[in-house]
């Protein structure tokens, strides 16, 4: 994944690609970025999650942090930005998300695949798709094994602009 930056570099690209404005972020923890802190503290609340076909997946960005987050299923669409459903492609035959972090959204314990750097000898946490709660029903995965990483819009369109 070329860390951090590289995986936030795909998904801006595959954004950009599929015509789609804003600041799309990879959906990862690392030794010096909690998940928690991708989003805006101000646009936490603000704003439901959204998948890319507009479906409604969760109330907003906090809630993916408590204790009552919904689990992962197929009544909860996931789409890649070409519009493919993560669920029944072939392109994803592992169903599990990498995120390394704990389920309060900081990093989790160093098991991040050497921060998305490395993937030999080391492990990350991910959560198995469908039925578990994405941080709360984490487990650690081998990190060659070729996980789904989800991308956030992290940026919302002001009302003000055009």
């Amino acid at each position: 994944m070329s860390g951090v930056p590289g995986a936030d570099l795909l998904c801006f690209r595959q954004a950009q690609e599929a015509g789609l404005q804003g600041t799309f972020r990879a959906f990862l923890s690392s030794s010096n970025q909690n998940l928690a802190s991708l989003v805006k503290r101000s646009d936490s609340t603000a704003h439901p999650i959204l998948n890319l076909m507009g479906q409604y997946l969760f109330p907003n960005w906090r809630s993916l942090f408590s204790d009552s987050t919904p689990p992962m299923t197929p009544r909860l669409p996931l789409y890649s930005f070409n519009g493919r459903d993560v669920w029944t492609h072939p392109n994803w035959p592992y169903k599990a998300v990498w995120h390394g972090s704990s389920p309060i959204g900081v990093s989790g314990r160093g098991l991040q695949c050497g921060d998305w750097r490395q993937s030999d000898h080391v492990t990350g946490l991910a959560t198995r798709l469908p039925g578990g709660r994405l941080l709360r029903d984490s487990t650690e995965e081998r990190c060659q094994t070729p996980l789904i990483v989800l991308c956030v819009e992290n940026s919302y369109p002001s009302p003000y602009t055009q």
